[in-house]
């Protein structure tokens, strides 16, 4: 979660770009606020829209 933080506040990224992503607005938030870990599919979509690898976010 750490790592999702950084690189959002890095690329300029919002809460608001990942909605559909990784989940609906309310996953979103739970997501960034570490109220919910990141699945396996969600690291893969999330390594893909910051080109870094899946791991970085499990």
């Amino acid at each position: 979660m750490r790592f999702l933080l950084h690189i959002m506040e890095a690329s300029g990224t919002s809460q608001t770009d990942l909605v559909g992503l990784i989940g609906s607005s309310e996953v979103v938030s739970q997501v960034v606020n570490g109220e919910r870990a990141i699945d396996e599919l969600q690291a893969k979509v999330l390594g893909e829209y910051f080109q870094v690898a899946p791991s970085l976010f499990i």
